[in-house]
């Protein structure tokens, strides 16, 4: 048997040989998508035959058909999920009659406005918030239920506690080890030209002002924010509230918020049950999840510690301020930033913060995402148009003697394209004295006006002013950069071509969340859910003599056990005193139940679905059981007064809860069949126009019975001297010229043709 292959789009035109019938053959068929489309894995190709054909031409093209519909095969790919539960068995009626203990922490000059921890709500277990899983004098097990990634375990007092539960679905941030080996976010040297100079992240202690060194913050601590060991951490510690980012020029510097921690961002899911009625606890003991209870609401659904990139503030690009919102340009540059999960959806942190204004007060908090993209360098001849993440730059012609550049941009944040002059880092005496010598790219250029005051700009920056209308009246609410064009500096190429170099800077899938409240709920299904903007777990010692609270980073380290407890709060950092600008300490996104929901006296399983059905909070015993029958007993332990609860005599054991999540899992490729019906594959040569066909053709027999094939002949397409053949197949590359190529099979008589096509089913299969 022989393969020819014809065309001059097959190996040149050249005829590939093999031997004739029952030797192996020198040459393959046609690719499998020549006859099966891969992308739907339907038939690429129809199966001719004579209308004047003998019966075992019929039967060699049922057999070709028959290996083509076995071939109607399609890549298909499935996800799988992981489902994973946290269970709690004596879950206790959380009582919100105490009164809860609130510290203001002066964290600026503003008293009105100092950040506030809710020192009760401690992570480890103390006070009336009470996480710990295990057997307590009053019987339950817990009053506060928290899931995480994985379970926290503590030894206080004695006592082993579980006070968080693992739910392995839970996300939490792993980010790339190998960025902990070089260069980190949080120590960038400039280049040469721009100095010596270099900025750091530096800590800092608040009373005193004195500093930690450089050397006290771990290598991940700006890289990754992870240690890389691939594993969800619970450590706290490292950045106090005050970091700053050390820029060494007079008035650069600024402040940069506690983010640097070895707990990574993560999810968490939080639940407390209580009474019905709590004032009349003793005569009922079904529980319900109170709504709008702020961080004591009943269901409280939170993504925490939030790592945001360093903001820019001239440090590489003049002219930048950080209250405007541009990611740092090296950053950017890198491509260095830690996602988000929140409620199933990722997100890219850029910065957040809170606003308060001077005339209407407090406006609120804003969380800012989205994906930075920033090049370094790029180098425009005269004429060129150059398109960056939906901006559109035009050189339209350079001036070498001053050094300047005439350019047009266009973008989404434009209402139409704008034509200006840029200065490329010039420099005068109105120069920002932030960024002669601190500014890593453009030789120590800086913003500057021109003297003639003539729209000369370097760089061209374009930002947007959120605002939010109070009273009728509309506040800047915060800022974000869209666009950054900055001008180094213009050159004769060797051909003698006006030349431009610059850095550019843009944002793509940009927005921003608000805290909303239960009048205006963020989630709606099942049931309302407001959102905060918070700053989550906060690490405060504890003074065990005078019962006192402090910043962790305000205690001498190392720290002393016998002096001081750690404690890790909830708090909400303070806005800034005089404007609008980011503020890191804003790490957590919080959904807080709105609603009440009761449950029913059941028999079996109750199923609350969280918000947006993202995960599920079964009840297994519904009924908080009988332990303490004394309303009047103090623990001095717990500092809690005890209450009783009436049920059934029998029912001694608390709720017994479990919160279930599903996520997806690994995506998994796999062959599945397509249905072919293999006759409907074959046609006649009288029902095939070869003028308007589109699939390939397999043409069964030779010119005498197969019309099409005797066309080929005729066209000089097809060179085999059918009539003397053994038995063979020809491939003959678009012959038509109408995209489609033939593949003939055919011998001198019937058995030959009939030895052909079994011999090329034989290499399908």
């Amino acid at each position: 048997m022989k393969l020819r292959t014809i065309g001059a789009v097959l190996a040149g035109a050249a005829m590939i040989g093999a031997t004739v019938a029952g030797a192996a053959a020198a040459a393959d068929a046609p690719a499998k998508s020549w006859f099966i489309d891969p992308a739907t894995g339907q038939p690429n190709v129809t199966v001719v035959v004579g209308a004047q054909a003998n019966a075992s031409d019929v039967v060699s093209a049922s057999l070709i058909a028959a290996a083509v519909g076995n071939m109607a095969t399609v890549e298909e790919t499935a996800s799988t999920v992981n489902t994973a539960s946290a269970r709690w068995e004596k879950v206790g009626d959380y009582n919100y009659t105490n009164d809860r203990n609130i510290v203001s922490y002066p964290t600026n000059s503003c008293a009105d406005r100092n950040a506030t921890w809710y020192t009760d709500y401690d992570l480890l277990g103390w006070g009336y918030w009470r996480p710990q899983d295990n057997e307590l004098v009053l019987g339950y097990n817990s009053y506060v239920q928290i899931a995480a990634p994985r379970d926290l375990r503590v030894t206080q007092n004695g006592m082993d506690w579980t006070v968080a539960k693992g739910l392995s679905t839970l996300w939490y941030s792993n980010s790339p080890k190998e960025w902990d080996a070089n260069n980190r976010i949080y120590k960038i040297t400039t280049m040469s030209g721009a100095g010596s100079s270099a900025y750091f992240l530096e800590n800092q202690k608040y009373f005193d002002g004195t500093a930690f060194t450089n050397t006290s913050i771990p290598a991940y601590a700006m890289g990754s924010y992870d240690n890389g060991n691939g594993a969800f951490n619970w450590d706290y510690g490292y950045f106090s509230t005050l970091a700053w980012v050390d820029i060494p020029n007079a008035g650069c510097d600024y402040n940069f918020g506690g983010t640097g921690t070895e707990m990574e961002a993560h999810e968490e899911i939080q639940v407390i049950f209580t009474s019905y009625d709590c004032s009349s606890c003793t005569t009922n003991g079904l529980p319900l999840l109170r709504g709008d209870e702020g961080i004591e609401s009943g269901i409280v659904y939170r993504t925490t510690e939030i790592r945001y990139p360093l903001l820019e503030n001239g440090q590489n690009i003049c002219g930048i301020k950080k209250c405007w919102g541009m990611v740092d340009f090296e950053t950017t540059r890198q491509g260095r930033f830690t996602p988000i999960k929140f409620l199933g959806k990722m997100y890219q942190p850029m910065f957040a913060g809170a606003t308060y204004n001077a005339d209407y007060g407090y406006l609120g908090a804003y969380f800012m995402y989205g994906k930075p993209f920033a090049e370094a360098e790029k180098i425009m001849k005269v004429g060129d148009v150059y398109t960056f993440h939906g901006w559109t730059v035009t050189l339209n012609d350079v001036n070498i003697y001053e050094n300047k550049a005439y350019i047009t941009v266009a973008g989404p944040a434009l209402a139409s394209p704008f034509s200006f002059i840029m200065v490329m880092d010039s420099q005068f005496t109105e120069c920002d004295a932030c960024c002669p010598t601190c500014a890593v790219y453009g030789g120590g250029g800086s913003f500057t006006s021109n003297p003639t005051r003539r729209t000369e700009y370097d760089p061209y920056v374009k930002y947007t002013t959120v605002t939010k209308t109070k009273d009728d009246k509309p506040y800047n609410f915060f800022r974000y950069v869209n666009f950054v064009l900055d001008g180094i500096k213009t050159f004769v190429g060797a051909d003698g071509t006006y030349l431009a170099e610059f850095n550019l800077y843009a944002i793509e899938d940009y927005g921003y969340l608000e805290d909303k409240g239960c009048c205006d709920p963020f989630v709606t299904t099942p049931n309302d859910y407001g959102l905060a903007i918070t700053g989550g777990w906060r690490q405060v010692a504890n003074a065990a003599e005078d019962d006192g609270f402090v910043a962790w980073e305000d205690v001498a380290m190392p720290f002393d056990p016998a002096v001081y407890t750690k404690r890790i709060v909830q708090w909400m950092p303070a806005p800034v005193c005089t404007d609008y600008c980011p503020d890191a300490n804003f790490d957590t996104l919080e959904l807080r139940l709105c609603d009440t929901i009761k449950i029913p006296d059941c028999e079996t399983t109750y199923t609350v679905n969280g918000p947006e059905n993202y995960f599920k909070i079964d009840v297994l015993d519904v009924d908080f059981g009988q332990y303490n029958d004394d309303p009047d007993y103090f623990d001095p332990f717990f500092e809690y007064v005890g209450y009783k609860t009436k049920s059934a005599p029998n029912d001694k054991d608390g709720l017994d809860v479990r919160i279930t999540m599903t996520s997806a899992g690994q995506t998994i490729k796999y062959t599945a069949n397509v249905k072919i019906d293999p006759v409907e594959l074959i046609k006649l040569d009288i029902e095939v126009n070869t003028a308007t066909n589109t699939k390939n053709l397999v043409l069964v027999g030779g010119p005498v019975y197969n019309s099409i094939v005797k066309d080929l002949v005729d066209m000089g397409a097809s060179t085999v001297d059918w009539a003397t053949s053994a038995g063979e197949w020809e491939w003959i590359a678009d012959p038509m010229a109408k995209g489609y190529d033939v593949l003939i099979v055919a011998g001198a008589n019937r058995e030959e043709t009939r030895m052909a096509a079994e011999d090329l089913v034989a290499m399908l299969n």
